[in-house]
């Protein structure tokens, strides 16, 4: 039985060994290949290095992204023709070193520097200015990010799907004003019924660490706004790449809502949903 069990084990470890050989052999050769060489001087001209966040303390502003050439995805695309063909290029994306895919210790105060784009929030808890809210996005066709308060959901759950069906986005301002570990779950499932989608944010503008205690063991995104409540004059003077607005929609003057879209677009800026935010 050992001298049988000595023979399979052996044989096992000459295939190992075989494949090994084989894979080195292949690989070996395939860099010798006029195309893979000629991919490798290309991967190396034009390598973009990711650009790491800036952390301030206990706040972010998040980092951009790096890309790579992928040699064997792109070797793959033009072996059969052997030319080297860089619209074949394929790429893979490298995060920043300390990357916010996997991190929740921080609060993030801005998206990265590099798109024109700016995240506009409303906090809603009530009815006021509602209804002229909802039409006045509609009639701009413009991407708005609600956090809207568990409580008044719950009472108000046509107002999620209302605004769900404008393509603004949907996110948790607690249940009654608080983030707690017994309340949190209720606000997410209401959110998540709604729009389908993962609750991915907690707005924190005080930074209550009890509260961002919670929102991280549920491994949401704590966010403090760039601005708040700012007036016209002083939201033309402080956009920036990624800042992102708050307003309290129950004090918001209404009659201002075409004033900032238009006061945003005309820089060039584009108002996006918070989903896109942590995409680095």
């Amino acid at each position: 039985m050992f001298k049988t069990l000595g023979k399979l084990l052996s044989i096992l470890f000459l295939l190992v060994l075989s494949f090994i050989y084989t894979d080195k052999v292949f690989s070996e050769a395939k860099k010798s290949n006029p195309v893979m060489k000629e991919i490798i001087k290309y991967k190396e001209k034009n390598r973009v290095n990711p650009i790491e966040p800036i952390i301030n303390d206990d706040e972010i502003i998040l980092g951009i992204s790096g890309l790579e050439v992928n040699e064997n995805r792109s070797y793959k695309n033009m072996k059969d023709e052997n030319v080297f063909d860089k619209d074949k290029i394929e790429y893979d994306k490298t995060l920043p070193n300390t990357s916010i895919t996997n991190s929740f210790d921080y609060y993030i105060k801005k998206g990265n520097n590099k798109n024109k784009y700016v995240y506009l929030i409303f906090k809603l808890d009530s009815n006021d200015n509602l209804d002229g809210l909802l039409s006045l996005i509609a009639s701009n066709n413009t991407v708005v990010n609600f956090f809207v308060d568990g409580k008044f959901l719950e009472e108000n759950i046509d107002i999620g799907f209302a605004i769900n069906n404008l393509d603004s986005e949907i996110y948790n301002l607690g249940y009654d004003g608080k983030y707690k570990k017994d309340t949190i779950n209720i606000t997410n499932n209401l959110i998540e019924s709604i729009t389908l989608k993962d609750s991915l944010f907690c707005l924190n503008e005080n930074k209550n660490t009890d509260y961002k205690k919670v929102c991280d063991k549920k491994r949401m995104y704590s966010l403090i706004p760039t601005i708040n409540n700012p007036s016209i004059s002083k939201l033309k003077s402080s956009l920036e790449n990624g800042s992102i607005i708050s307003y309290n929609l129950n004090t918001f003057d209404i009659n201002e809502f075409n004033i900032i879209i238009n006061s945003i677009t005309r820089k060039g800026y584009e108002l996006k949903g918070l989903s896109e935010l942590i995409i680095e």
